[in-house]
């Protein structure tokens, strides 16, 4: 029974053209806007890895990479371009249904004064999915106990296929004050909205079907308020993903403690800083977060706790993840933005 349920969730995934997903999403910034493309960092590289419903089956696994940066620095321009490239893949239930994808992204960041900047970027990739029917049990092949020489009797249809795929979005950066690690009297707020799948990819094994892949419209934003004369950063985010009828929802926020300031002239006592944090994701799970960051670089923990009705099967138990970054400027330093104001 366990089987033919992994193989539910498997065609639902099919049917309804679920687009991976990460808890921290705030560290897969490509994943949900093209626009942010070189928007708020100089350069910026990051691997996730995601592994989740492990206690009520065949774990699914998704990995990603992605980089971006921006590739002008002179404040006296006007505008800059942004590029960025993504990869990632996705492996689920007992059937390996694997997603394998890469996107190109360039953005075009315009500065609107000091303080704001706007960002819209479009991004092109290639996948391809892939399906063993040979790890899947059907109900014929049971007799008395489950037997692989009985054939399943089954009409199996290809076992890959490869789509094009498209996105387009637009982001608002918001910046004021001084660095939030220093002074900490600051404020920096994103906002951004964008649409993915416009070009409608294959989305079915079966070259007789022209099922298409759902699009996807996503809307963010977050927010960074310092309490002043604290080491306290508070930072409050949302996310919403619209895909056909399916709703993904995750509101909540992150507090950043200030552990360290570095050393403003030898550079010999680098800064660093803890965060919590506390989220959301509606109807499913909610959401735990740990990060610690040290100069450039910072690793995150996230844990789903899950509280659907797959709650009683699950234990609670939803899905762990990890992620490891490298950003400039440090995030400490000149405000943690881009030198293109």
């Amino acid at each position: 029974m366990k089987k033919l349920i992994i193989l539910f969730l498997t065609l639902s995934n099919l049917s309804f053209g679920q687009d991976i997903h990460f808890s921290q999403y705030q560290e897969n910034p490509l994943l949900v806007n093209p626009a942010n493309a070189g928007l708020n960092k100089d350069l910026r590289a990051i691997i996730n890895y995601r592994n989740q419903w492990k206690s009520v089956g065949a774990p699914f696994q998704t990995m990603a990479m992605s980089f971006d940066m921006i590739t002008s620095k002179d404040p006296s321009k006007f505008a800059a371009i942004g590029v960025g490239v993504n990869l990632f893949n996705d492996k689920a239930g007992d059937g390996n249904l694997s997603l394998t994808q890469g996107n190109l992204t360039v953005s075009s960041v315009l500065r609107l004064d000091n303080n704001n900047k706007l960002s819209i970027g479009i991004q092109g990739g290639f996948g391809q999915r892939s399906l063993d029917y040979s790890s899947l049990r059907w109900g014929n092949q049971y007799s008395g106990s489950y037997n692989s020489s009985i054939s399943s009797n089954e009409t199996f249809f290809e076992t890959s296929y490869s789509f094009m795929d498209a996105g387009a979005g637009i982001a608002w950066a918001y910046r004021e004050g001084s660095s939030y690690m220093t002074a900490n009297n600051g404020v920096k707020a994103n906002v951004g909205i964008s649409y993915f799948h416009f070009a409608f990819p294959r989305a079915t094994f079966s070259a007789e079907n022209n099922e298409k892949l759902n699009s996807r419209m996503t809307f963010h934003a977050n927010m960074e308020l310092g309490k002043p004369n604290t080491d306290l950063t508070f930072i409050p985010s949302v996310l919403i993903n619209l895909q056909n009828k399916q709703l993904e929802a995750i509101i909540g926020s992150d507090f950043r403690y200030l552990l360290q300031e570095g050393s403003k002239h030898t550079g010999f006592v680098q800064e660093s800083a803890i965060t919590l944090g506390a989220h959301y994701r509606y109807a499913d799970a909610l959401i735990a977060k740990l990060m610690f960051e040290y100069a450039n670089y910072s690793i995150g923990f996230s844990y789903d706790i899950n509280v659907s009705e797959l709650s009683s099967a699950s234990k609670s138990r939803g899905g762990f993840e990890l992620a490891l970054k490298f950003v400039t400027p440090s995030p400490f330093k000149s405000g943690g933005t881009s030198k293109f104001r």
